[in-house]
């Protein structure tokens, strides 16, 4: 249990920092994004200018962005572009391609054909920003295309850079919410811990009574003979003696499995020895038992906490059988996994759902009452073990009477 705390911790710690590092790291990556790309516009528009009226001295212009950082002339020299002229008719006049380095000036004229074709005249194509400016002296249209390469590396450097650190902040962080995990969860360990020694210690303090009540009793009746009175005592004393083994189970089972030695068993074995001590309940109650357990199957676990297991769940079963009832107990393997199952009939199916057997004292008042010697807390028992070896354990209803308790571990 303690364990399942601290992983829990863990889980909710970093939970809380992988979706804070993704927000810090997204928003600085798109905020880096938006200016970048508001920067090419930008240039766009003062190079396109420029080109347009070449007459015209270039003006310092300082783009209104929050991080500031304007665009002079040096900015303006290291742009990669080139632009291409066309007439009315959509004819090819002129293409300069002295500020690009890898493009021709038979591609630049091929590359402004498919902006009239399609009769853009702006966006972006491949990786050029591209905007055109109509010259309504001549006619004439300039195609001004600016080369982004420069800035998507620059944008992609930054994305690799501030995940890398975002990956090392995760990592560090994960090192130090596992070493403050412990620190953390001290205080429940230790609620938890006094809380089992409490079980430990009154169960042990209440079992020299019980005996000695039982004692008193039985001594009773040989000098006095068997009375309601006496057989109500002795009855109600075994019932608490027996409330008693089962807290203590219980708290055995709430501990860290490492604690009990693990051996490889054969449970296909220990299901049936479980079977032949249940032979004579079985036969008290006129009950029909099928079976179809697999040999050979292996496990590695604690024998005890195994046969309590399989001891709970066929009491159960015989516990609320009916007389003349039926009982099917099923062990086979499963990929890698072995399943146990137990199906047994009942007077009437309880009115909770399923999963609320496995409560600590749940009895429905249809199905669990105390005649029947049930204590409510043998399935929770149960769920504890299948839990310590990373099984899972689910009851299913079939009407109109019949329940299934089914283990895969």
């Amino acid at each position: 249990m303690i364990r399942s705390l601290q992983k829990r911790f863990i889980l909710s710690s970093m939970l809380v920092v992988t979706i804070l590092l993704t927000v810090l790291l997204g928003a600085i990556n798109i905020s880096n994004l938006a200016v970048s790309n508001q920067q090419n516009h930008q240039m766009l528009d003062i190079l396109l200018k420029e080109e347009s009226n070449p007459q015209r001295p270039p003006k310092n212009e300082e783009p209104k962005e929050f991080f500031g950082g304007g665009m002079n002339e040096n900015s303006r020299k290291a742009a990669v572009y080139f632009t291409v002229r066309a007439d009315e008719a959509g004819n090819i006049i002129e293409s300069k391609v002295d500020r690009i380095a890898n493009v021709s000036n038979a591609q630049a004229a091929e590359l402004c054909r498919l902006l009239m074709e399609k009769e853009l005249r702006e966006g972006k194509i491949e990786h050029y920003l591209f905007r055109s400016a109509k010259n309504e002296r001549d006619g004439t249209t300039l195609y001004l295309f600016l080369d982004t390469n420069l800035s998507m590396r620059d944008n992609l450097r930054i994305l690799f850079f501030s995940f890398t650190a975002g990956i090392i902040c995760w990592l560090l962080m994960l090192l130090l919410v596992r070493f403050l995990s412990k620190r953390a969860i001290q205080p429940i360990a230790e609620n938890i811990a006094r809380q089992k020694q409490f079980v430990t210690d009154a169960g042990h303090e209440i079992k020299t009574p019980l005996a000695i009540i039982l004692a008193n009793t039985e001594a009773m009746e040989l000098y006095e003979g068997e009375n309601k009175w006496s057989r109500n005592i002795r009855e109600q004393t075994e019932r608490l003696n027996g409330l008693m083994q089962n807290l203590l189970a219980l708290s055995k089972a709430d501990e860290d499995n490492l604690a009990f030695p693990k051996e490889i068993l054969s449970p296909d074995k220990l299901v049936l020895e479980i079977m032949e001590s249940f032979s004579e309940s079985i036969a008290l109650k006129e009950l029909r038992l099928s079976k179809e357990v697999e040999a050979g199957l292996q496990i590695r676990a604690n024998s005890e906490q195994i046969r309590r297991l399989f001891s709970i769940l066929l009491d159960n079963a015989v516990k609320y059988s009916p007389k003349n009832g039926e009982i099917t107990v099923l062990l086979t393997h499963r990929g890698k996994k072995i399943a146990f199952e137990i199906e047994n009939q009942c007077e009437k199916l309880p009115s909770c759902p399923p999963e609320k057997l496995f409560d600590r004292f749940y009895r429905d008042d249809a199905a669990r009452t105390q005649k029947n010697g049930g204590y409510g807390i043998g399935l929770s028992a149960a769920k504890s073990i299948v839990e310590l070896y990373k099984g899972n354990i689910q009851a299913e209803y079939f009407p109109p009477d019949k329940i299934k308790f089914s283990i895969l571990f």
